[in-house]
């Protein structure tokens, strides 16, 4: 199997979880994010990730994501397939939380995370549409943005020109849904000589965060889902992360490398 990314976070949480049970109840790749929910001696946890519309592709259907099989999914050439495997890192992550009492998240705001790392003057980049963060440091650093979507663009610039920008930046923030679109590890292997601080952010990136480290990511600003049932019923009418968030749907957390 090639090693990528996606590929090393599937089998280090896999062997993080062991031998405990794990049931997959349901999965759905709506509009905005993909879904896993899960039941587990702790109860159902909901993993949530992006769902990659502008790589939809007439795929396989009733791929059905199953624990064992994760490594496979996470590295699948359809695009809602490593969805649904990320989705499931997301929930086994949650329940690996819930199970080790003694890792504690903070609650935290990835905003001001960011600024403390922002030493001017710098570069940063910006890797996926995080435009309120991005205008939060333009007063510090000199600040790109990388859009795959045109829909999304705006001021950004088009993900081609990551070569041009990512070399010569202090700080990388990339959002998960880089884990499902597979350029993840493009965009670090383009990381500058010595090193640049990399953020992963967004509900995509709720992998167990140890684990997220142990691969090379400085810092996490992510969400856990609260209440499976009710975000279920929300994803399946197009929901997006603004709406959950707004219903007090989402435990926001910051997770810092070292700290």
């Amino acid at each position: 199997m090639v090693s990528t990314f996606s590929g090393r976070l599937a089998e280090e949480v896999l062997k993080l979880l062991g031998n405990d049970y794990v049931e997959v109840l349901d999965q759905c790749n709506c509009l905005n994010y993909t879904y896993v929910l899960i039941r587990t001696r702790l109860g159902e946890f909901l993993g949530i990730a992006y769902t990659p519309v502008e790589d939809l592709r007439a795929g396989e259907i009733g791929v059905i994501p199953k624990v064992e099989k994760l490594p496979e999914l996470v590295i699948n050439l359809d695009s809602l397939v490593r969805a649904l495997g990320i989705a499931l890192v997301n929930a086994l992550s949650h329940y690996l939380i819930a199970r080790e009492g003694g890792l504690r998240l903070a609650q935290g705001d990835l905003k001001r995370e960011i600024l403390r790392f922002a030493k001017s003057p710098c570069t940063a980049c910006f890797i996926g549409s995080i435009t309120p963060v991005a205008e939060a440091l333009r007063g510090q650093c000199t600040v790109y943005q990388l859009e795959r979507r045109s829909d999304l663009r705006h001021d950004s610039y088009p993900d081609i020109d990551a070569p041009l920008i990512i070399p010569n930046c202090d700080i990388l923030v990339i959002t998960g849904s880089a884990i499902v679109n597979n350029t993840i590890d493009q965009i670090l292997a383009m990381r500058r000589s010595g090193g640049a601080i990399t953020i992963l952010s967004g509900p995509t990136a709720a992998a167990y965060p140890p684990v997220l480290h142990e691969l090379g990511i400085d810092a996490v600003g992510s969400s856990l889902v609260k209440e499976p049932r009710s975000v279920i019923e929300l994803l399946k009418l197009g929901a997006g992360y603004r709406l959950l968030d707004r219903r007090g749907l989402l435990f926001k957390y910051v997770s810092v490398r070292g700290a």
